[in-house]
């Protein structure tokens, strides 16, 4: 099947490990260029990881890629984010609103700042990134796509205490429906994949010390690479997924069926 992806520009948000690397080099592997997005913040620099998947990308997919940091609980950050694009790639074409933060622990001991900062990140980050994509494509009178990763967690909850992030991963799939009613009509697809459980460094030890609960869990009788995840990724945000916009794709082994 060919994507189209050769010489389109993609963002993704929180690429620089797990599953936001793993799309990275798929777009790269297409013949994309790449903008790795990662975390700079007082607390966290993640620059050497996002610098390494740029050099990945450009040493095995001999294509273009561009580390760029934000914080994306910070408005500010989002548009330096974009203008950095601009600058070295003329434009965005894809977004891939991938970035999360993921807090753990029962509700009695969660507090007000931690619900609020998990929402300015999963939520009003793909919020602040994707108005400034659709800005720039209406303004330039161009197609775009973007994706959105959400959860299974956000149908199902989550038996290890992730409240806050299960609920803005539902919040996510209530704004990928509104705004791809907003802005298909102008060509822009809006779509999200909603992934079980995956293999990746960070849910590594929780797999690990659970493996047979999840099991039980999963037809397939095993969790996600993040490769194949990422596949589905590309697809939508390629010419071959052009008719769909709105969806919420299932990509869970099994755990999800209908």
């Amino acid at each position: 099947m060919e994507l189209n992806l050769k010489d389109k520009v993609a963002l993704v948000t929180g690429g620089s490990g797990g599953l936001g690397k793993a799309i990275c080099l798929k777009f790269a592997a297409e013949g994309a260029k790449v903008g790795v997005n990662y975390l700079r913040s007082e607390k966290i620099d993640l620059v050497d990881d996002a610098d390494a998947v740029v050099e990945q990308i450009r040493n095995t997919c001999g294509t273009e890629a561009l580390a760029v940091p934000a914080d994306l609980t910070i408005e500010a950050d989002v548009l330096e984010m974009f203008r950095l694009m601009d600058e070295k790639f003329a434009h965005v074409d894809i977004l891939v609103n991938n970035a999360a933060y993921l807090p753990k622990g029962p509700i009695t001991d969660s507090t007000k700042e931690e619900w609020d900062y998990t929402f300015e990140v999963n939520v009003s980050g793909a919020f602040l990134a994707s108005r400034e994509l659709v800005k720039r494509l209406l303004a330039d009178e161009r197609p775009g796509k973007i994706v959105n990763i959400v959860s299974q967690a956000a149908f199902r909850g989550s038996t290890t205490g992730h409240l806050a992030y299960d609920s803005s991963k539902g919040a996510m799939i209530s704004f990928t429906r509104a705004l791809a009613l907003e802005v298909s009509a102008r060509g822009i697809n809006v779509n999200a994949v909603a992934p079980g459980m995956i293999k990746t460094e960070m849910v590594a030890r929780t797999w690990e010390n659970n493996k047979q609960q999840y099991l039980a869990r999963i037809p397939i009788k095993r969790i996600a690479l993040p490769e194949e995840v990422a596949n589905l990724v590309a697809f939508l945000a390629s010419d071959a997924a052009g008719y769909m916009t709105g969806a919420t794709v299932d990509i869970s082994g099994g755990m999800a069926m209908h």
